[in-house]
């Protein structure tokens, strides 16, 4: 999970640069800021996510009405809070004087100082926010991946001869699996196909809580009709909506590879970390891919043909009309 430490490691350095800002070179470094978080996809998605939630707060009739001279309030909610504090940042990168707000948050007579202690109080909870979302990635990330390994390490080939039995029912026996894993890891709610707007959705964590885990599982298995990489876009598009209708920024999409050959999925990252995701509508679609069936040793495998799967298979869902691959 570097890749998401990467990233915190970099937005609270960006944050200190904020901090550092005099007067003169405050908008710049807030410029470069939100430069930054636009340009990276992963934090883009979590602040265009922030657009879809609260919807009943508008940032700025929110400042107009709750920003005062020596006092301010926030929402209720942390997101609605940080979809304040995103509009503000982009007031300021495109030129607004941050001084105007100043006494709001501070009642020194220097300048600096006022954008510090405004600074401490709208941005530095901010990056607390999109570090949090990217922690909490991380940790399930984390979870999926010894998932991943265990299955492919030690559970493959008992699953998969419980798959051959009862192929009708192949799917709930992954997903059972799964559940059950979150659980032993520490996930206290992880029901299986709990009703929301969209339909069911496979694995929702939290349910109860501030921070529900939304998980869609897919087979891939292009020997049976209907479960080529069509029914994994379906997932996709499920676990995508399903995100929408808890306000989250992040999905997960699991997919147990039952074919014999690889699965690649496709990336928006040009670093590629692991799992591959898609930033579609405002939302992180992790994509992981769990090798299910056992497989001859490397030296009876002959050459590799993976399965490459593109975006655009994906992302925009078509009918499975072919034979399914």
């Amino acid at each position: 999970m570097r890749y998401e430490r990467d990233l915190q490691s970099k937005l609270e350095q960006r944050y200190s640069r904020i901090y550092g800002a005099d007067y003169n070179a405050f908008r710049n470094a807030v410029q470069y800021f939100r430069d930054f978080i636009q340009g990276t996809p992963a934090l883009r998605a979590i602040t265009e996510n922030l657009e879809n939630t609260n919807i009943d707060v508008d940032p700025d009739v929110w400042v107009g009405e709750k920003f005062s001279m020596r006092t301010y309030s926030w929402p209720e909610t942390e997101s609605g809070q940080a979809k304040i504090v995103w509009r503000l940042v982009n007031r300021w990168a495109d030129g607004e004087d941050p001084y105007a707000l100043g006494d709001s948050f501070s009642s020194d007579n220097n300048l600096n100082y006022v954008l510090r202690d405004m600074t401490d109080q709208t941005i530095r909870l901010f990056v607390e926010y999109l570090v949090e979302q990217l922690g909490s990635a991380s940790q399930v990330l984390y979870m999926l991946e010894r998932f991943k390994r265990r299955v492919e390490w030690f559970d493959q080939a008992e699953l998969y001869a419980k798959y051959e039995a009862d192929t009708k029912h192949g799917e709930d026996g992954y997903d059972t699996h799964l559940r059950k894993f979150l659980f032993d890891q520490g996930i206290d709610y992880p029901f299986s196909q709990p009703k929301s707007a969209s339909g069911q959705v496979d694995v929702v964590a939290g349910l109860d809580g501030d921070d529900p885990l939304v998980c869609e599982v897919k087979l891939y298995d292009p020997s049976r009709s209907g479960y080529g990489v069509p029914y994994v876009a379906k997932g996709f598009r499920q676990a995508l909506d399903y995100a929408h209708d808890y306000g989250k920024s992040v999905a997960h999409l699991v997919t147990f590879n039952l074919s014999g050959q690889g699965l690649q999925m496709p990336t928006d990252e040009g670093s590629k970390p692991w799992p591959p995701r898609l930033h579609v509508e405002g939302v992180t679609v992790y994509l992981v891919t769990v090798n299910a069936k056992p497989r001859p040793s490397a030296s009876q495998r002959g050459r590799a043909t993976p399965r490459i799967v593109t975006r655009d298979e994906l992302v925009n869902l078509r009918e499975d009309r072919s034979d399914g691959s």
